[in-house]
């Protein structure tokens, strides 16, 4: 009776089979393949030149600083296609002097941007003769009275000192740069300029009627616009050198973001970035094999060996409910990813929340709020810059102030530095702050909090700053894990002890980054959270579930990284948990693998030997009249209560019934506020002028695919 079955049962397997090859290859055939590969030759520059003869390519260049990485064109195949060249691709990788190739397809990118000494006694307001100096609120503290919230960056303090940013050495990677802007050119560094879009030297963007290539112009402008020259505003670090590359303006691949981001690493030292995946609530992607080994080779070898820095904006998709744990270039350790805050010290509408976020700078928030103040396309200015777009290039411009006060930071000092001096207290009436076990405030909409510029430049002093010691790395694994399933509304639990290297070279006692490489199957994957709770009890959303991620293809390899956990000693039970949090009968999956990767040092750095000392932001020094004493206590009417930094407990509680929102009384201050406003008027438009110790248990699996997004937010 079983025997009729079976031709049933056949086809019901093989439905089943090709329905599972589809959805695994789904993302695979929306791609478009352009005529170029990127192509691995052992022999060099000679050997390159020869395969290119012999088999028809076009050798057009090396791949940014990759060593033996080229890309080559073959001018036979169509410049787009919805199919891959399969049979070229294999004729080039059978070939013997080629040990990898891969045939570059263009990948979604989006902008993430929403819809002096010379007078040191001058009021703050007559400080540069730029017109729009007093629309820059983020830059100088506007308060008109001790009980109003501090907003600035506190960037004033660090230019009395002389300390501009002179000798440093920022790229934008963008859509372009209009390097002769009037603000911009006495800045602009052409060894820090390319053009990969169209393969030349020059970044000027392309005008069309929309002005859409505005992005990379205005990123710039707040970097490195020229002080006191009566044109635009200021930038934050007014001296430094600035440079653009022209990289999102065209199909954008795998090769174009490695050129991009390995661009002369010996000359760059800040890389700002204000680009991703998309931020649509769905996509999960991170960079690809050759963006990859271009970060690494420039923590490597960039800056003489200290460390390119990559400064990130975290992404925009709060609307969509996006998670930049599902970004693999704001998920890396080797960037310092950079949130928003709006004029009201509010997490924007459009801010995404993640686990990987290292700190915060303001950008636009609602309609009330000023926005950004910046340089703009056709030698003009522009007080409407936003998104995280905005607040990324601000923290690279701080940065900048950084490396000029020491110019021997590492990479890892750097983000140290952020870590240990970022301000958690102008934040603190948003929820989700907690203390970690070594005694940081940490949240994760904001990092660590708002930069502060002054904290962070007095600490990175040569002769008060000591190195953090050698980076170690643990990782920690089960052999003997057998795959879990996870239900409709079920928990998967694993509880994860490590005495984290005690005993070996590579032990660590103060953390750093933390990362859980994770593969799990699943029938809709934006329904998961997973959570990470440390030894000393910090607890740790690394993926929040996300209502328009539908996709059945789950995660593969995919690390979620924290920083929740900066300064705790690793050794004990972790514990991570993965459940589904819809109630949706249908799902159904598993949990294939996990490994726990560790990273920090063998002792705690010599800054943190001291617990972290918070204070109240607005007793810090009034960068207008100096330090004020606060006479007169405010009332609650005038600021709302925040959790004091020194407490146990994070902030905490739900408002009480009839008590002002902080939100309402600082929209209340602000319109108070603009019945004086300054001045807005704008000059008539000028001509412009013309390693790592180790003991890897397994090799670290390739990284995953991505797709990327302009931030913005309007």
């Amino acid at each position: 009776m079983d025997v009729p079955c079976r031709p049933l049962v056949m086809c019901s397997a093989l439905v089943v089979f090709c329905a599972v090859v589809c959805a695994v290859n789904a993302s695979a055939g929306n791609r478009q393949y352009v005529n170029e590969w990127a192509v691995e030759i052992p022999g060099g520059p000679a050997a390159a030149r020869a395969i290119a003869e012999d088999l028809d390519y076009e050798l057009v260049r090396q791949i940014g600083a990759l060593e033996n990485h080229y890309l080559f064109k073959h001018h036979s195949h169509p410049r787009r296609a919805k199919r891959s060249a399969a049979h070229i691709t294999k004729r080039l990788s059978e070939d013997d002097r080629v040990s990898w190739a891969e045939q570059q397809y263009e990948k979604q990118r989006r902008k993430r941007a929403p819809l002096g000494a010379d007078c040191g006694d001058c009021s703050v307001d007559k400080l540069f003769d730029d017109p729009m100096w007093n629309q820059q609120w983020y830059l100088q503290d506007t308060r008109t009275s001790p009980s109003l919230p501090k907003l600035d960056l506190h960037v004033i303090p660090v230019w009395k000192k002389g300390i501009t940013g002179k000798g440093v050495v920022i790229t934008v990677l963008d859509d372009g740069l209009e390097w002769n802007h009037t603000d911009i050119y006495p800045n602009y560094d052409p060894a820090a300029s390319y053009d990969f879009n169209d393969n030349d030297p020059d970044p000027f963007p392309r005008y069309d009627s929309t002005n859409e290539n505005k992005h990379g112009t205005r990123c710039a402008g707040e970097i490195s616009m020229q002080a006191d020259n009566n044109k635009c505003g200021v930038g934050v670090a007014y001296n430094s050198k600035v440079g653009g590359i022209r990289m999102l303006d065209g199909i954008v691949t795998d090769a174009i973001e490695a050129s991009s981001i390995g661009f002369n690493p010996d000359h760059v030292d800040i890389y700002s970035a204000s680009w991703g995946p998309n931020d649509d609530g769905k996509t999960v992607e991170g960079p690809g094999r050759l963006a990859q080994k271009a970060f690494e080779y420039g923590i490597q070898k960039g800056r003489g060996g200290k460390g390119s820095i990559f400064v990130w904006a975290s992404g925009n998709g709060g609307r969509q409910g996006d998670n930049c744990d599902c970004d693999g270039y704001t998920d890396s350790i080797y960037t310092i990813s950079i949130s928003s805050a709006s004029q009201q010290g509010l997490s924007p509408w459009y801010a995404e929340k993640c686990s990987s976020t290292l700190a915060t700078a303001y950008s636009s928030g609602d309609y009330t709020d000023q926005r950004i103040t910046s340089a703009d396309l056709h030698n003009e200015c522009t007080e409407t810059h936003t998104g995280t777009s905005a607040s990324a290039p601000l923290a690279a411009g701080i940065f900048a102030l950084a490396l000029e006060q020491n110019p021997d930071l590492t990479w890892r000092d750097l983000q140290h530095l952020v870590v240990w001096t970022s301000e958690f207290d102008p934040l603190a009436n948003n929820p989700g702050w907690k203390k970690n076990g070594a005694g940081l405030m940490v949240n994760s909409r904001f990092g660590f909090g708002l930069l502060n510029a002054k904290a962070l430049v007095d600490l990175a002093e040569p002769k008060v700053w000591k190195h953090v010691p050698k980076k170690r790395q643990c990782i920690v694994k089960d052999e003997t894990f057998e795959p879990r399933a996870l239900k409709a509304a079920g928990e998967i639990t694993i509880e994860i002890p490590t005495k984290a290297c005690t005993g070996q070279d590579n032990v660590i006692q103060s953390l750093e980054h933390v990362q859980m490489e994770a593969s799990i199957d699943y029938t809709r994957r934006g329904d998961l959270h997973i959570t990470l709770t440390s030894p000393s009890g910090t607890g740790t959303v690394l993926l929040a579930e996300r209502e328009r991620d539908t996709s059945s293809n789950g995660f593969k390899n995919w690390d979620f990284m924290s920083v929740h956990t900066w300064g705790e000693d690793p050794a004990g039970t972790w514990t991570l948990k993965i459940t589904d949090m819809s109630g949706r009968m249908e799902n159904e999956g598993q949990i294939v693998s996990w490994k726990l990767i560790l990273h920090g040092t063998s002792e705690p750095p010599a800054h943190m030997k001291t617990g972290r000392v918070y204070i109240p932001y607005n007793a810090v020094q009034n960068d207008r009249r100096g330090v004020e004493k606060m006479e007169e206590a405010p009332t609650e009417a005038q600021a709302p209560k925040k959790a004091q930094p020194a407490a146990s407990s994070p902030p905490a509680g739900p408002q009480q019934e009839g008590m002002p929102s902080a939100a309402l009384m600082r929209l209340l201050q602000t319109a108070f506020n603009r019945q004086t406003p300054a001045s807005k008027s704008r000059p008539a438009r000028p001509l412009p002028p013309a390693g790592t110790t180790q003991e890897e248990e397994s090799a670290s699996p390739e990284s995953p695919t991505r797709i990327c997004t302009r931030l913005w937010t309007g």
